[in-house]
């Protein structure tokens, strides 16, 4: 029994060692095989310095086109490198931000007590101020020339009405002409004869064109008379007038110089007018 035992237990000890020993020899096979399928000198290195791994690289990462956006030109991802293309992308993610503000603020807004708040305005954080905006070009006014005048001439008589009218009669007799209103004849008179400021003149009556009108024993000779001579028309129609001397002081027609008013230039003239709508009277003074 006991020799049995010991038979089988070598049995087993044999079997083990046997396959240590085909392991071994495996392995050593295999080893032979690699070594002789190797090759015998080293690679060859490259001359230039092998790229970095674009995980080396400090440059920052493209970002992928988000979902919604169009992407840019063929030509423009042609011109762009990475960092502007990042650029690029940032920008458009902002613009769909403020178009979605936008969006949201052009809808009313309603509070909770019902109160209903209109429409904002969205302002472009990156726009220039108003103040920093270019103004429009101003229009060029046409320059008004100053009229010329003549020098006043000497005194032609002590009283100032009486001098008045002579400085217009001799303009009558040179022929001289002007071009203008009533109102402009007269007012060259008045310069000529050294009244044209207002320190030369007063204001005897003054009212409006529909009166009343003034009392006629107040009229002077040389007065500046605002007369109506249309009392129908709308507006009426007005003249200014030169006093000369009473011609029907009973109706009111008195001599006068005036002028034609509008239209080709044109001498003044001695005639008559009904001066019993008077509304102004200006008289020379010294």
């Amino acid at each position: 029994m006991d020799g049995a035992r010991l038979f089988l237990l070598a049995a087993i000890l044999g079997a083990a060692m046997g396959g240590l020993l085909f392991a071994s020899a495996q392995a050593e096979r295999t080893q032979g095989t690699t070594a002789a399928t190797a090759p015998s000198s080293p690679p060859e290195l490259p001359l230039s310095a092998p790229e970095p791994s674009p995980s080396a690289s400090s440059e920052p990462r493209a970002q992928p086109i988000p979902e919604g956006v169009d992407p840019p030109d063929l030509a423009e991802l042609v011109l762009l490198d990475d960092r502007d293309l990042v650029a690029a992308l940032g920008r458009l993610e902002e613009r769909d931000r403020l178009a979605a503000i936008a969006e949201s603020n052009a809808r009313d807004i309603v509070l909770d007590d019902g109160v209903r708040i209109g429409p904002f305005t969205l302002l472009d954080p990156n726009a220039a101020p108003r103040d920093a905006r270019p103004t429009p070009p101003t229009r060029r006014r046409r320059a008004i020339r100053p009229r010329a005048v003549a020098p006043p001439v000497p005194r032609l008589h002590p009283d100032p009405g009486q001098h008045t009218l002579l400085v217009a009669r001799r303009m009558i007799a040179s022929g001289e002409t002007i071009q203008g209103s009533c109102y402009r004849y007269l007012s060259e008179v008045f310069e000529r004869a050294g009244h044209g400021g207002w320190r030369k003149r007063t204001i005897v009556y003054r009212a409006g064109r529909d009166g009343p009108y003034a009392d006629l024993d107040r009229i002077r000779p040389g007065d500046w008379l605002y007369i109506v001579t249309d009392p129908n028309r709308t507006p009426v129609g007005t003249h200014s007038v030169l006093f000369v001397r009473w011609r029907d002081r009973a109706r009111g027609y008195a001599e006068t110089i005036s002028h034609a008013g509008w239209g080709p230039p044109r001498a003044g003239r001695v005639g008559g007018h009904d001066v019993t709508r008077t509304y102004r009277i200006i008289r020379p003074t010294l």
